[in-house]
């Protein structure tokens, strides 16, 4: 089970990327030009925030599910500079990341022009994918899940 949920968790990120991309710049054509905030547009928007909760939601059963013993010696994980990333600061940036895109998609709603609503996915959206670019173990992501497998990942 945990091999499945790595290659999901590997491979899922490619087509979010992409995904989060067209819909940072469709939002922004929506904000500063006349193109329209379409259901088509909030639809794509709305499924960014599903692929960003079932990522983060994967990697939290494959921490929590399989790793739980890495926590009971927290000193000794905060002092290795791989177990630190791979246990606090990667999940950590990720659920803040998930939190930033979910006010983005929630502020949204709210607005009533095109503008209003394509502004808060712009922002919201950019600094969530900023986040999760900053802490994405880019290394693993290009060599793939099997690198991951074998390393203990």
């Amino acid at each position: 089970m945990y091999t499945g949920l790595l290659h999901l968790h590997h491979w899922l990120p490619f087509v979010y990327l992409l995904l989060m991309l067209a819909v940072l710049v469709q939002n922004f054509l929506a904000w500063k030009s006349d193109n329209a905030f379409t259901d088509k547009l909030a639809r794509q928007n709305k499924i960014a925030l599903i692929l960003t909760h079932l990522q983060v939601t994967i990697g939290l059963i494959m921490l929590f599910g399989f790793h739980l013993d890495q926590f009971e010696n927290m000193g000794s994980l905060m002092q290795n500079a791989d177990l630190r990333f791979r246990f606090v600061e990667h999940p950590m940036t990720m659920i803040i990341a998930a939190v930033l895109i979910t006010i983005g998609n929630a502020k949204s709603k709210r607005g009533t022009t095109d503008a209003e609503k394509a502004k808060p996915v712009v922002v919201w959206f950019g600094l969530g994918l900023l986040l999760i670019a900053l802490r994405l173990p880019w290394e693993a992501f290009l060599t793939g899940a099997n690198v991951m497998t074998q390393s203990g990942m």
